[in-house]
């Protein structure tokens, strides 16, 4: 029993290795992530998610690049504002990126709050149209990725955002949005204090967070 738990010790040590001293995998990611945080238009933003999706190409059994491509559509929507085919357009190839993922290596947290994230762009381009089909389906994922991991930062922070709109749109108090706002900062807090569980972890959305507590104030 002693030497089997030394040999799955063993190919779990194997494995992280081999995942942290890929060094054309390590450099592709490093330098595509210093491009979304440096990235500002739409154009920037679509070269970066073309970027991520030649490494996820080159890696298919890594959901990160593909996580990362979505993010940059995702943004690139967001910055397109007032131009509604381009903002739909890219939220919707977001979707598609996460959803292929997901079906390729899994469900995770990260991935369904990212996926809720791109609903709740496209919601914002037309609210008053879109506002009864999208608003539960938006709280509902967050709610989904929050059940896989009940202390994920950016889900618990982007449904405070959406459940300040939603206080907003139906003229209600902003406390609840308030206090979930509260909360996903001290799940921050705990993630910037702690070695994140694997390379290239995501660890955006703070200022989300932020954003909904100064409206608070």
């Amino acid at each position: 029993m002693k030497t089997k738990f030394t040999l799955i010790a063993l190919l779990f040590f194997i494995s992280t290795a081999v995942w942290a001293f890929d060094p054309a995998y390590n450099a592709a990611m490093e330098g595509q992530l210093k491009a979304l945080k440096e990235a500002q238009t739409a154009a920037d933003f679509k070269a970066v998610a073309n970027g991520f999706n030649r490494i996820s190409q080159m890696n298919p059994d890594k959901w990160l690049p593909d996580y990362y491509a979505a993010l940059a559509y995702t943004n690139a929507g967001f910055v397109l504002e007032g131009n509604q085919d381009a903002q739909d357009k890219n939220f919707k190839l977001a979707e598609k990126v996460i959803d292929d993922c997901i079906a390729r290596n899994g469900e995770n947290a990260e991935l369904v709050a990212l996926k809720g994230y791109a609903l709740m762009g496209e919601l914002a381009v037309d609210p008053q149209t879109r506002g009864q089909q999208l608003s539960g389906l938006v709280m509902q994922t967050f709610g989904r990725a929050l059940k896989l991991e009940p202390e994920n930062p950016r889900a618990m922070a982007m449904m405070a955002q959406m459940q300040l709109g939603m206080a907003k749109f139906f003229r209600e108090g902003p406390e609840k949005a308030c206090g979930m706002a509260k909360q996903s900062l001290q799940y921050f807090e705990k993630e910037e204090n702690q070695e994140p569980s694997y390379p290239f972890a995501p660890k955006w959305g703070k200022e989300s967070a932020e954003a909904v507590i100064n409206s608070c104030n």
